[in-house]
């Protein structure tokens, strides 16, 4: 599959009206998304990597071979993804006067979570994003993309088989908008409390809301307009995607300035 993005940053006083406005463009009420993001970096050479067993008996039989693909591709970094709820948080997201004004922040006493998340039921999904594709004349970021659902629970063990060591976490929230076939993500990337050393694996539970931290220090968005095209070898159906993306762009252009992202910053390979 290909994935065909542009991207823009959207300051934190423009974020209620581009909600707003973006509201009014795709005529549905913003669906609000929170996801753990786990970053493993892979050590294993390509074409070491087993597949066909251990956790991966509980995959699907069409997720396998999509699977066994991505982790044999190559040496790099790929992330996965586990979604919440704001009722996985000891307190809810709460925000006075614009989301995202100035950072959130938490003491030293802030009860560690006691929401209602459970860290071995949590689902996940392998997420792997290819270097964007250069030299082509195109003012659209296009990469190849694939994903896979993966077993619940500890995420360590299967991927520490397949290769892939932990590197860190981080939490992305924000609202999702369809428009036509464009998904349409307005978020932001929050970190995690620190408290003494980072962890060596994911978190098994998750802290107060209030003590995460926009890792933007002026508390920025990202607006992100993405389309899926499923073969990208099809020369039309990219262009038409291409002319979608160009529309939205052009239909937001009073409000936010959609752009092409800088290719070495979406660079997914280890060194």
């Amino acid at each position: 599959m290909h994935e065909l993005l542009l991207f823009a940053s959207v300051p934190a006083h423009q974020h209620n009206e581009l909600l707003q406005q973006l509201a009014g463009l795709t005529a549905m009420q913003p669906c609000h998304r929170l996801e753990r993001r786990l970053i493993f970096k892979a050590y294993r050479k390509p074409g070491l990597i087993n597949t066909r067993g251990g956790a991966s008996q509980d995959l699907q039989g069409a997720d396998l071979p999509r699977l066994n693909k991505m982790l044999n591709g190559g040496m790099f970094y790929t992330q996965v993804v586990g979604p919440l709820s704001d009722a996985d948080f000891d307190t809810e997201p709460s925000f006075s006067g614009e989301r995202g004004d100035a950072p959130m922040s938490g003491t030293d006493d802030t009860p560690v979570g006691t929401g209602s998340y459970d860290y071995d039921n949590q689902s996940w999904r392998l997420e792997f994003r290819d270097i964007p594709e250069a030299g082509t004349r195109s003012t659209i970021t296009s990469r190849l993309m694939a994903s896979a659902a993966l077993p619940k629970g500890d995420i360590m063990t299967p991927m520490n088989a397949w290769g892939y060591s932990f590197v860190t976490e981080y939490l992305v929230e924000g609202d999702v908008f369809i428009h036509n076939d464009i998904v349409i993500f307005l978020h932001r990337v929050l970190q995690y409390p620190m408290h003494g050393q980072e962890p060596h694996g994911p978190r098994q539970q998750l802290p107060s809301f209030r003590e995460m931290s926009p890792l933007e220090r002026t508390g920025s968005y990202v607006l992100q307009a993405a389309i899926t095209v499923q073969d990208g070898s099809n020369q039309e159906l990219m262009k038409t995607a291409s002319q979608h993306l160009f529309g939205l762009r052009e239909q937001l252009k009073s409000a936010v300035r959609l752009e092409q992202a800088d290719r070495l910053s979406l660079d997914t390979r280890a060194k």
